[in-house]
This record gives C-alpha cells, structure tokens and sequence, in this order.
C-alpha cells in the first residue's frame, strides 16, 4: 500500500485532487443507486416503471457517450467533469420534489446528460493526466476509490431516512435522503477548481504533441478495430449486467431485508470491492492479463444462475457483492490494457462510444428484464441473460486483445511519430 501512495506522489498535485474529486462525486450516486428504486416503489410505481426509468437514465448516458469523446478532446477533461458534476448535482435535487410519472422520465434524462459526464470522462482524465509508468495504478486506484464512494453512499442512504424522519419509510425520508446524497456530490467540486494545470489547459502536452502528428493508414486502420471491439465488449457486458443491476435493491426487499440491512450490504460489498480492486494489476502481472480479464469478468455469472434455484438473501448478496468485485478489478485493466493500445488521440472517442454502447445496452436490457419480470414475477431469464452476455463479452475481449500487451503494461502508449488528425471512430459500430 506504501508503494501506491509513493506512485501517487509522484503523478502531481492534479492527479490526487483528481482522486479527492473520485471519492466524493461517487457520493450522490451511491445514495442514489440505493435509494431511488425504493423511492419509485414508495411512490406507488412497479417494475416496468422501475426499467424504464432506468432505461431512459442509460439511454441518455448512452446518447451522451456518442458524442462526449468530441467534447473531451475539444474542450478537455476538466472542463466536462467539471460542468458535468454541476448538471447532476442541479438535476438529482430537482427531482427529489418530482412525483409524475411523465416528470420523472424528463428528469432521468437530465439526470442521464451529468452522469455520463461523471462516469465516462474520469478514465480518460486518469490516463491522459498521470505518468504513463503510473497509469495502470492511477486508474486502479481510481476506480477503487469510486466503489469505496459507492459503499459510503449506500451506507449513507441506507441510514438517513431513519435518521432524518420519525417514519424511516416513509415518500418524505427517501425524498430528504435523495437531497442529502446530491449536496454530497457538489463538495467535489471545490477540489476541481482548486487544479492547475489540468484546469488551464484543455490537454497534456504529450496528448497536444500527438494530435499534431500523422497516423499511417495502418495504425488508423488497426484503432478501428480495436474501437469496434471495445464497444462489442461492452454492448455484450451490458446487456448481461442491465438485466438484472437494477433490481438488487427490490431482490433483496422481496425477501424480507430491510433498507438499513440493504444500504449496509451494500456498503459492505463496496468496501471489499475496493480492497480487492487495488490487487487488479498484480493479479495480472501474476497470471498474465488476459487470463486475470476471464477469471474476474466470470467470477460472478455461476452465483447469479444458483439464485434460479436458491433465491435466497444471502445468496443475493453474494450475487451483488461478486458483481461489484467483478466490475471494479476488471474494468481498470480494461482501460488501461486498451487505452494503453489506442492512439492518443482515440482514445476519448473510444471510451465514449464504449460508454454509449454500454449505456444502450443496458438501458434495453434495464426496460424488457423490468417488463419481463413484471408479468411473470421470475427473474431466471434475468440470471440466464446475465451468463450468456457476460461470457460473449469475455470472448470479444480475448479474441481482439488476448495476445496483445501495450509497450509499457499498464501504461498508455507512447506517441508515435506517424500520426494524423483524423476521427477514429470504428467505420461500422456495433449495434445499438
């Protein structure tokens, strides 16, 4: 752990009022994911209504995605986590006094716009802005951090309502919870505008000395390809994931647990997720990083298909907090892995269209598992969709990346001297 902070120390002054901006902007969103499916049910709402607002909220995400590696690379990272935070912060106390089902989804939408902006641009933030020697580190310990913001929310979220309301269940407990989360995620914002030259500048000098350069028609030709995987891998992922994340909360109060257990379970699997995530990294110099991606990407999928046959509380947290493990080991790896592939100047658009394939895949996935769900009151074709995405996305990464390691592991490529300004986006994306 000494060795970490001794590599963070060394990345400057931007980069750990990044990771200080990486634990408190998760805040909000952890109360939410917690708190606002159980909001909905107190409202009256059902399932189908459940999926489909978070169908909407990961379609906009989505939509967003498409076009923020443009606005990354136009106007840098600082300035879109910056105004992205702002949005969300604005957004998610609006709709704390929002009871119309048509209001609702408007507000999902907007609320949708400064996710995006939070959840995509801090990958790119982390590659382009630490040392290339630090960059596997940074983005695992980033990622750490954010599920360790994660677990603190939902332990927030799971106490307040019996803390600020005399009836812990009650419309106006969750309401006053949901507000609480969102002025928690506006204290990120302090450490952003305290940066220097991440904030001054739009770009590193190394990404500015690239975007200058020419890329051969090979190199450009071969980021296609990878940018096509990379939003295949993530389509596939999502269309597993979403069909069943957002029904954890109601899984686990079917069973009888109730909100301070669940914010608990839920702050609980957060915690161990970001002490195992931090391992990322020396698990894959250990076992070789394509082989660390496959364990840690299954590792999930058969503890999901046993809930077919023993739904049981237990079981669905083991179910939960193995997800968490599974999405905060591997998708550090994943950027850094890719990213350190990609041209520089790629690599904004890719984790963009990553992120819209991931946030339209999950939306259609959230909105026909609430629909199915809701009329048949089963979830096993939710746990089977789960195994079967999953595993596609697992082949995708294997078969595009497996044998291939950047120059320095871990670390984003060195500019290369043939480069040229050209959009890399995949000449035929993945479907969407």
């Amino acid at each position: 752990m000494r060795g970490y902070w001794g590599r963070v120390a060394e990345c400057g002054r931007d980069v750990r009022l990044f990771l200080v901006f990486a634990l408190l902007s998760y805040l909000g969103i952890g109360v939410f994911a917690l708190i606002f499916n159980l909001y909905l049910v107190r409202l009256g709402y059902d399932e189908a209504f459940i999926g489909a607002f978070n169908a909407v909220y990961t379609l906009t995400m989505g939509i967003s995605c498409l076009g923020l590696g443009f606005l990354i690379n136009r106007f840098g990272n600082w300035a879109c986590l910056t105004w992205g935070t702002a949005a969300f912060v604005v957004t998610s106390i609006s709709i704390c006094f929002v009871t119309d089902a048509v209001l609702l989804q408007i507000f999902a939408i907007l609320i949708g716009v400064g996710s995006a902006f939070i959840m995509t641009a801090q990958m790119p933030f982390a590659i382009e802005w630490s040392p290339p020697r630090h960059t596997a580190t940074i983005a695992a310990l980033s990622s750490a951090i954010n599920s360790a913001s994660v677990m603190l929310g939902s332990l927030i979220g799971g106490l307040l309502p019996g803390i600020i309301a005399s009836d812990p269940e009650s419309v106006t407990a969750y309401r006053w919870t949901l507000g609480i989360g969102a002025a928690l995620t506006a204290l990120s914002l302090p450490p952003m505008l305290m940066m220097g030259e991440a904030r001054r500048e739009r770009h590193h000098a190394d990404f500015r000395m690239a975007h200058a350069q020419l890329l051969s028609v090979d190199v450009r030709k071969r980021a296609r390809k990878d940018v096509t995987a990379l939003i295949l891998l993530g389509l596939f992922l999502a269309l597993g994931v979403g069909a069943i994340e957002p029904f954890y909360n109601v899984l686990l109060e079917d069973t009888g647990t109730p909100t301070s257990s669940i914010g608990l379970i839920f702050a609980l699997s957060g915690l161990v997720a970001t002490a195992v995530s931090i391992g990322g990294p020396a698990l894959a110099n250990r076992i070789g990083l394509a082989a660390a991606q496959v364990w840690i990407r299954l590792i999930h999928i058969p503890i999901h298909l046993a809930l077919i046959f023993f739904p049981s509380a237990a079981i669905v947290s083991a179910a939960y907090a193995s997800r968490k493990i599974s999405g905060s080991m591997a998708w550090p790896l994943e950027s850094s892995h890719v990213g350190g592939l990609l041209p520089p100047q790629a690599r904004a658009h890719a984790f963009g269209l990553r992120s819209a394939a991931w946030n339209i895949g999950y939306a259609f996935a959230a909105f026909v598992s609430g629909v199915v769900i809701a009329r048949t009151g089963s979830y096993t074709p939710a746990y089977v969709a789960l195994g079967v995405f999953c595993t596609l996305s697992v082949l995708v990464y294997v078969i595009a990346y497996g044998k291939r390691i950047p120059p320095s592991y871990g670390a984003a490529a060195a500019p290369k001297p043939d480069v040229e300004q050209v959009g890399l986006a995949p000449a035929s994306a993945a479907p969407e």
